[in-house]
């Protein structure tokens, strides 16, 4: 007969082996950022520590149900018909919870470099995409059979551990242990946070510290940020009237006058996924793998030095249409109260064009249906393409080709009709699981990142040798700029290169070729956009119109994190009334920081004051609802 176990014993070794487990996955981790960037993670034991306790915090959610039946269950009802399953039940899901959701962390830190944030809570929304897209991307069959090869053991294991947990006992007193292990699970469950534990922390470090389970939770719960709350501040006066002397304006909401020459021409601004600077020759790249966006780039206008403000694509297209710092927290476009904004598309409906919002997925992903449509945009999406029209598809949406083929659809009708017209498009063939029609390009369909971005680049000098033949093109200027780069993740919260993403304007029938070197970012397009076209408007824009500059600098964020990036400097604002400013070296890195925590910035150096009071005033500016325009203006 095998040696009874107590259920003191059965739970401590249930915690161990989920201890072990999440050691495992920091190492894990760990070897990868060694292999993948060269670096080993520095303070990886302060990591493992710091881990063990959110470890031991997400331990008493998973394993409190087991807790409560080892504690109230009667030590002669241990065995029973209904004990048994129940206490199969209760020891098996935790576990199946920690390797499941573990699994598919490796894949989260396959795409992002990072541990579950954000970015996994919204995609636990989106199940049809993501759901496809990991599908088409990784060998599943093959994952799962994986996955049951470890649990049939695992389920074993337990049934034995289970027949072992003793018939009769000496009731609460032979339970010590499981109340131990409850209050060392519940302490931490009760006073730790990553605010507190993690905020202080490099980018690696704070990432390997996490659990797996406690980091899905806590971006759900911190979806959106109270800079007031959570952000050094300054007065809100002060906060505005510094930002009205930053816009050498009177305030926020300024008259721009046009030049002297207004040009009606047409506007197709194609928003790439993933596009990122290092990508083209132009920055560096080797390979041949974007000839016509090189080719362009030295035909057309060329912002060579331009960074997208974040690493989503809703905060992409926020930067884009709306000219807005990205405040922290979830992008606009996926914020309620955001319908009637101010946007790019306001500006030009004022001067009598057609604006239309063209997708090649299915615009509920990301809120971006219920966005454009409310902000007066027509949408074109997958679900209102003509099925004939379609010949690829993959888990996010047709392929560029067919989704370039609807926008010159779109624009032959509306010149017909004599409508001046601005289409924004966002591409999808550029994101994993990297498929694409066979045949276009040297490289294989799903081969990896350089394959979609060469199959990309290939529909773009397709989409531009069709429209080139058609009437309207030569009064219509086309832009090509990135929505966020391919991956943001490195040593440092803010990895500048990565930002780094190309914008050219193209139409040699309208435009000389020119490059421009000036340190912007995505707000900048839209006044620069409406200041080469001449026109005038009543602006509620942060960015610049390039041609007309006033400042080299540049917004970007991560959703906790917000940066004011200048020459050389670098402020970084967090949550914990944190302001750390880095001088930057050779690449864009971090030679020295200086940090200093403070509720209040009033007392805080000239240069820090504008970087708070811009994101600041940003915030104000829309929560008071001073962004929108009266419907009869849209």
């Amino acid at each position: 007969m095998e040696k009874s176990l107590k259920p003191g014993k059965f739970l401590s070794l249930l915690l161990m082996l989920y201890l072990g487990f999440c050691l495992a996955q920091r190492v894990i981790y760990g070897v990868w950022v060694l292999f993948s960037s060269h670096i080993f993670p520095e303070r990886f034991a302060v990591a493992v520590a710091k881990g063990i306790l959110f470890d031991l915090a997400a331990g008493f959610f998973l394993f409190l149900p087991l807790m409560v039946v080892l504690l109230l269950l009667p030590a002669n009802k241990m065995r029973s018909r209904f004990s048994f399953p129940l206490l199969l039940v209760t020891s098996f899901v935790p576990l199946v919870a920690i390797v499941l959701t573990a699994v598919g962390e490796l894949a989260f830190f396959h795409e992002f470099d990072a541990r579950y944030n954000f970015i996994a809570v919204d995609y636990l929304v989106y199940t049809h995409e993501v759901v496809r897209n990991i599908w088409e991307t990784y060998p599943m069959v093959w994952i799962a059979l994986g996955v049951l090869v470890l649990f049939m053991p695992m389920v074993l294991w337990l049934i034995r551990m289970i027949d072992r947990l003793m018939v009769n006992g000496p009731g609460l007193k032979g339970r010590r242990t499981v109340l131990l292990v409850l209050a060392a699970t519940l302490i931490p469950a009760l006073t730790v946070t990553e605010q507190q534990l993690l905020a202080s922390e490099r980018y690696w470090p704070r990432e390997l510290g996490k659990n797996t389970l406690f980091a899905l939770f806590t971006a759900y719960h911190y979806n959106a940020i109270s800079f007031e709350e959570f952000y050094t501040t300054v007065d809100s006066a002060t906060a505005e009237r510094l930002t009205a002397e930053w816009l050498h304006a009177p305030s926020f909401e300024r008259k721009v006058e046009g030049g002297l020459e207004l040009k009606k021409w047409n506007v197709v601004v194609v928003i790439i996924e993933s596009f990122s600077a290092r990508f083209m020759q132009h920055y560096g790249n080797p390979k041949p793998l974007t000839p016509n966006m090189d080719r362009m780039a030295d035909e057309g206008l060329f912002f060579s030095n331009l960074y997208a403000t974040g690493t989503r694509t809703v905060r992409g297209l926020e930067a884009i249409m709306l000219s807005f710092p990205p405040t922290p927290g979830q992008s606009i476009i996926r914020r309620p109260n955001s319908d009637g904004l101010f946007n790019l598309g306001t500006v030009f409906r004022d001067h009598g064009y057609r604006t239309q919002f063209v997708y090649g997925g299915y615009a509920l992903f990301d809120n971006m249906k219920q966005w454009f449509s409310s902000n007066g945009f027509e949408v074109h999406d997958r679900a209102t393409f003509n099925s004939a029209d379609i010949h690829f598809t993959n888990a996010w949406g047709v392929c560029d080709e067919d989704l370039f083929d609807q926008v010159i659809k779109n624009a032959d009708e509306m010149h017909t009709a004599q409508q001046p017209f601005l289409q924004a498009v966002l591409t999808t063939s550029n994101h994993r699981p990297y498929t694409y029609p066979e045949g276009r390009i040297d490289i294989p369909s799903k081969s990896g990142r350089e394959g979609a971005v060469k199959y990309t680049d290939y529909a773009i000098g397709r989409f531009v040798q069709m429209a080139a033949h058609k009437p309207w093109f030569k009064n219509t200027l086309l832009v090509f700029m990135a929505d966020h780069n391919a991956a943001v993740a490195g040593g440092t919260d803010i990895p500048i290169n990565d930002y780094l993403i190309p914008v050219i304007f193209y139409n040699p029938n309208l435009l000389k070729p020119q490059k421009i070197s000036h340190l912007s970012s995505q707000i900048d397009f839209a006044p620069t956009l409406l200041g080469l076209m001449g026109f005038s408007y009543q602006s509620r824009f942060f960015g610049q119109d390039l041609f007309k500059t006033q400042h080299e600098r540049a917004f970007l964020a991560t959703y906790q994190k917000v940066a004011y990036y200048t020459p050389g400097k670098l402020i970084l604002l967090a949550p914990g009334h944190t302001v750390e400013t880095q001088t930057l070296g050779d690449y864009g890195l971090s030679q020295h920081s200086h940090t200093v925590k403070a509720r209040q910035g009033g007392d805080l150096p000239a240069n820090l004051q504008e970087a708070i009071a811009l994101y600041q005033t940003a915030g104000e500016l829309f929560n008071s609802g001073r962004t929108k325009v009266k419907p009869a203006a849209r």
